[in-house]
């Protein structure tokens, strides 16, 4: 009788714990997330007026390291980073943001002919504008804090005709990573908003260097 039962007993700890044992370590399943254009509705109010017939490509975009990676990165109120294992980003975060700032731009500034596409298309003629994110993340239970430099040059990319630095903050609305990326998306359509109205302001100021119907450049008399 004793041996039936401690059989049994080694039995149970060769076939069933070890499969207890790997159920009680399952991984959570991972969660994947993307940055969001601002709406159509949102942007209705704060579309600029800008020259017709301006290319602006969009690009390159920088972000720092501690970005640059398939987590999302947070902070601490103590100012210390926490990278989740389960909470990423469905893509690059980097390409991420210059597709947004494309879509953004475009809703700010296509009504009034700018066109806004990727400086990866090398369109002739096209104003440059690259950004250089420099803090890019969220306090938990506090807000998203965007830091960024960006530069709007030369056609040939020769001269940098605009600098500016932003700062843009959002408070979280809720708690978890949803609602940290979507304050994420909004910052990026504040900034979006600050360069629009950059973008527009110099073109508006070449337009007056050129005269209308007269093309730049010294005019040879007869």
């Amino acid at each position: 009788m004793k041996r039936t039962i401690l059989a049994s007993l080694a039995l149970f700890v060769v076939v069933v714990a070890p499969l207890l044992l790997a159920g009680c370590g399952t991984s959570p399943h991972s969660k994947y997330y993307v940055l969001n254009a601002v709406k159509a509705q949102e942007t209705a109010a704060q579309v600029t007026t800008a020259p017709q017939n301006a290319f602006i490509a969009v690009g390159p975009v920088q972000i720092p390291d501690y970005l640059d990676r398939p987590q999302i990165v947070t902070r601490t109120a103590r100012n210390e980073l926490e990278i989740n294992e389960f909470e990423r980003w469905g893509g690059s975060l980097k390409e991420d943001v210059d597709r947004v700032l494309v879509e953004n731009l475009t809703a700010l500034l296509a009504s009034d002919g700018v066109a806004i596409v990727s400086w990866k298309r090398r369109v002739p003629g096209a104003h440059r504008l690259s950004v250089e994110v420099n803090r890019f993340d969220a306090v938990t239970g506090g807000s998203v804090l965007l830091k960024a430099t960006w530069t709007v040059s030369s056609p040939d990319g020769a001269k940098a005709l605009l600098v500016r630095g932003s700062t843009v903050s959002q408070p979280l609305n809720d708690k978890g990573y949803s609602a940290v990326v979507a304050a994420m998306s909004q910052t990026l359509g504040s900034l979006s908003q600050e360069i629009a109205t950059g973008i527009k302001s110099l073109l508006a100021a070449e337009k007056l260097k050129t005269p209308p119907g007269r093309p730049a450049g010294p005019v040879k008399k007869d």
